[in-house]
């Protein structure tokens, strides 16, 4: 799941309610065993609403993007 909010558009309980929606989309359409997040290690409030919805953080992969020119973390 890919997606990008600008400050305008973030809204946590807006968030968490589209993330749950479309993971349980996901599930029933595509009977899928695991979905993973990669969010960006300095976005916090981004990997709370993972968390709230059930993800659980496994590790960080180094230096795998580039975030407004920045190599980042993920």
């Amino acid at each position: 799941m890919g997606y990008c909010l600008t400050e305008a558009g973030v809204g946590a309980a807006d968030t968490r309610r589209r993330r749950r929606e479309f993971l349980r989309w996901a599930f029933g359409t595509f009977d899928l065993n695991r979905v993973q997040a990669e969010p960006d290690t300095r976005n916090v409030a981004s990997a709370r609403v993972l968390e709230k919805l059930g993800f659980v953080r496994e590790g960080t992969l180094r230096e795998d993007c580039v975030v407004n020119g920045d190599v980042s973390d993920s």
